[in-house]
C-alpha cells in the first residue's frame, strides 16, 4: 500500500516520469485487461452507490437534461459502459495517435488509462466521503479531480505515443473523446436509456 501511494504521489509530481515508469513493467494483456475491468468495476460501485442506496435522489429535472444519469441505477449497464467505453478509448487513442505519427504500443496505453482509473476511484471515494459529510466542498474536489485527471491524461497519452509536445496528445484526445460522445449517445438511443429511465437495460 505504502509503494501504491507513493507512486499516486509521484503521478501527480511528475506524471511523465511516471508514465515511462509503468510502460517500463512491460506488463502483459492479459494482466492488463483483468485490471482495467477492476477498476471500471470499482468506479461503477462508487459512480453508482448514492442511487443505488437512495432511490429516487437523482432529480428528475436533471434525468430529463441528462438520460444518462438513468445508469446510475442500473449498476450492470452502467458497468459495461465505463468497461466498453475504456475499451474503445484505448484502442481509439492508439489508432488515431498512430494515424498522427505516434509511435506505442497497446499495452503502453492500456496500462496507463488503467493506472489514471485506478486514481480516479480513489479520488473517486474521497469525493463520496465529503458528499456525505461537507457536501458543500465535495463538488468542488470533484470539479479539482476533474481538471487533474485531464491533464494526467494529457501527459499519459503524450507518453503512451511518443509525442514531442502536449498539444499534439490534446488534439487527439478531442478527437476521440468527440468520437466516443457521439458512440455513447448512438448506444444510449439503441439501449432504450430515455429521459424517464431505462427502457430495455
Amino acid at each position: 500500500m505504502n509503494a501504491v501511494a507513493d507512486l499516486a504521489v509521484d503521478t501527480l509530481r511528475n506524471p511523465k516520469e511516471v508514465a515511462q515508469r509503468i510502460i517500463g513493467w512491460h506488463l502483459d494483456r492479459q494482466t492488463l485487461y483483468f485490471a482495467l475491468f477492476a477498476v471500471a468495476a470499482v468506479n461503477t460501485i462508487l459512480a453508482s452507490a448514492p442511487a443505488v442506496l437512495a432511490p429516487g435522489s437523482i432529480d428528475p429535472a436533471a434525468r430529463a437534461a441528462i438520460p444518462l444519469l438513468a445508469l446510475l441505477e442500473r449498476p450492470f449497464a452502467l458497468f459495461a459502459m465505463i468497461a466498453g467505453g475504456l475499451l474503445v478509448m484505448v484502442h481509439g487513442l492508439v489508432w488515431a495517435g498512430r494515424a498522427l505519427g505516434g509511435h506505442g504500443e497497446l499495452t503502453d496505453m492500456l496500462a496507463l488509462l488503467t493506472w489514471l482509473q485506478a486514481l480516479r476511484a480513489a479520488a473517486q471515494a474521497l469525493v463520496l466521503v465529503l458528499s456525505l459529510i461537507v457536501p458543500g466542498i465535495a463538488g468542488l474536489v470533484a470539479l479539482v479531480v476533474a481538471i487533474v485527471a485531464f491533464w494526467l491524461l494529457l501527459h499519459f497519452v503524450s507518453a503512451a505515443l511518443r509525442f514531442d509536445s502536449l498539444f499534439r496528445a490534446f488534439g487527439l484526445l478531442i478527437i476521440v473523446l468527440a468520437g466516443l460522445f457521439v458512440g455513447m449517445m448512438m448506444l444510449v438511443t439503441l439501449t432504450g436509456v430515455t429521459a424517464g429511465g431505462l427502457a430495455n437495460v
